[in-house]
């Protein structure tokens, strides 16, 4: 199950549907920890593929996903997602 579960007005912030598609996206490569195919990530996200190849063709732009088949994370990406969680789980431990 992806991480992100929260609505997309949380803490003050307000994301964008693209936004949350990618947030998606990031997670659900992350926690399967291998390359996905575009029909699973549909299936995780649960989104139509034009707003998931557009989230894909965002993060690769940035250099945090790999857009050959099947999909991937960079290392970078797998380091900074890690890192993240890291942090927020630190947060929440004070």
């Amino acid at each position: 199950m992806p991480a992100f579960v929260m609505k997309p007005r949380d803490c003050g912030k307000t994301f964008t549907h693209q936004q949350v598609i990618e947030i998606g996206l990031l997670n659900a490569l992350f926690d399967r920890r291998e390359p996905m195919s575009v029909v699973e990530l549909e299936q995780s996200i649960r989104c139509n593929r034009r707003d998931l190849w557009t989230a894909i063709r965002a993060q690769h732009q940035l250099g945090n996903v790999k857009k050959d088949q099947p999909i991937a994370l960079t290392a970078s990406a797998n380091i900074a997602i890690a890192a993240g969680r890291a942090a927020g789980a630190m947060a929440v431990a004070r």
